[in-house]
């Protein structure tokens, strides 16, 4: 059988931990850039809705109760 000395076995944990920090550190690295990505779709998104329909948005946000939707469906 083979023995292992202390000392490799410390490198042999400095080597798995370095690994396991770089995937992190990749990790992180994607999910700035995604997060970033996405904003910017998220304003171009808004922007295209926006131009296309004005003002409608906005009413969108309004509170209807069924009495208003009604008053408004009738025009």
């Amino acid at each position: 059988m083979y023995s292992l000395e202390p000392n490799s076995l410390l490198n042999i944990e400095l080597v798995m931990e370095k690994g396991f920090l770089d995937k992190v550190e990749d990790n992180a690295v994607v999910r700035i850039w995604s997060d970033k990505t996405q904003e910017e779709k998220d304003d171009e998104t808004k922007q295209l809705f926006y131009r296309d329909y004005g003002d409608l948005p906005y009413l969108l946000d309004v509170r209807l109760d069924k009495h208003l939707f009604r008053a408004l469906a009738q025009y």
